[in-house]
């Protein structure tokens, strides 16, 4: 009986660290909305479970939590946390370190979040006619021969890019811009994780020590 609990229990433990990982993928969220006009101004949005939320403007609800927060934390001193960067030894290998480790980081950041149905509208306005039609030019074939790098590194994918020549300056209130953004919570997940391994090699690697030998990464 004995062995048959313990059996039990460990599929119990099992189960619920299934049941967790599984609230955790349906919970995190994966869509988020950026827009952007002159009349509304900057608005972000997220998706929790079925429920789409808006981040900004700030709810009254939540800047009302945040406003009691922080009548109650005034007056409180706050200890001075040791900034573990202070004792880093600089050097060049550092450099070539942190430069390595922040392209694998947004590598794979990159990979877990895409960019959709992004849309804009921007007006093109110069001094005269003939300079707004030369920076049309410049800034329209600029931009879709970025677009193509853009799509295929950086999985951003445009819906309707508008630039309009705005010879006569009576666009400058269409800035317009949209975009739909998808994450992936397990490559999110995998990112922190290497972002976190390799802050940790880089404390543990070149931090100042008088008699410890330096290791290799």
């Amino acid at each position: 009986m004995t062995i048959l609990f313990k059996i039990l229990s460990v599929i119990g433990i099992i189960l619920l660290v299934l049941l967790i990982l599984l609230m955790w993928l349906i919970l995190m969220p994966r869509h988020f909305w950026v827009e952007y006009s002159k009349r509304d101004g900057l608005i972000l949005q997220v998706n929790i479970g079925l429920y789409r939320f808006t981040l900004y403007p700030v709810p009254a609800f939540m800047r009302k939590k945040a406003d009691t927060a922080k009548d109650k934390s005034t007056g409180k001193a706050e200890e001075k946390k040791k900034n573990p960067l202070e004792n880093i030894q600089f050097s060049f290998d550092l450099i070539k370190q942190v430069v390595s480790s922040a392209k694998g980081i947004m590598k794979r950041v990159f990979r877990a979040i895409k960019f959709r149905d992004v849309s804009f509208t921007v007006p093109v306005h110069s001094n005269d006619v003939h300079a707004t039609q030369k920076m049309y030019g410049a800034v329209t074939n600029s931009f879709y021969s970025l677009s193509i790098f853009l799509q295929k590194h950086l999985q951003i994918y445009f819906k309707s890019p508008v630039f309009v020549a705005d010879f006569a300056g009576r666009y400058s209130d269409a800035v317009y811009f949209y975009s739909k953004i998808t994450a992936s919570p397990v490559l999110l997940l995998v990112a922190a994780y290497y972002a976190y391994t390799q802050y940790t090699l880089i404390i543990n690697n070149y931090t100042k020590a008088d008699n410890a030998p330096q290791k290799e990464i």
